[in-house]
């Protein structure tokens, strides 16, 4: 069995999660993302994260920002405009049955707001929450307030690409399906 990562995106782009993994079993362990947006926002999923073989005892394995296996997100919206991104990650999978095994899980993020799904240019946030640019600008801060959207101006617009990484610990745990919850939202500031 293969882990879940299910993304709905409401007018904040809010993403919601459900982490599953089944320990002992002797395939990889992927995190399938899925999108369905309605905003100004837009988001695409370019690759679920891929864990490699878990089985009970593993001990500790990592995805790495720039790691094959690592989720990535690209968000596009207005290129004038702010985005806050918050990632609310439980500290650990709960097993789906009746066990009380418990496997600590990590998770971080990282985005470039170039406008080029590139890795080299990414910035690790630090704790659970950051707003940036969707274009980073080169002269700093935004001048005036930007012109609305109408018939006579279309805001330009822009990508920038969120990535999700992290780690777990598998101990001698219980065999069977462990899961968690993540919210992952992305709205203008």
């Amino acid at each position: 069995m293969y882990s879940v990562l299910q993304i709905h995106l409401s007018k904040h782009l809010k993403l919601l999660a459900l982490w599953g993994l089944l320990i002992g079993v002797a395939s990889g362990q992927t995190i399938q993302f899925s999108l369905n947006v309605s905003s100004t926002l837009d988001a695409t999923k370019d690759q679920d994260m891929q864990f490699e073989t878990i089985v009970a005892g593993t001990g500790l394995t990592q995805i790495n920002l720039g790691d094959a296996g690592m989720g990535v997100f690209g968000i596009t919206g207005d290129d004038d405009l702010d985005v806050i991104v918050t990632m609310i990650a439980p500290a650990n999978l709960t097993h789906d049955g009746a066990s009380p095994d418990v496997i600590p899980f990590t998770l971080k993020i990282a985005y470039a707001n170039k406008g080029v799904n590139d890795v080299n240019q990414a910035i690790e946030v630090t704790g659970s929450s950051v707003r940036f640019q969707i274009r980073q600008r080169e002269g700093g801060p935004a001048g005036a307030p930007p012109t609305p959207p109408s018939a006579f101006h279309t805001p330009s617009q822009s990508t920038a690409y969120i990535y999700i990484y992290g780690s777990m610990n598998v101990g001698f745990i219980d065999a069977g399906s462990y899961s968690g919850n993540v919210d992952l939202s992305v709205i203008y500031d």
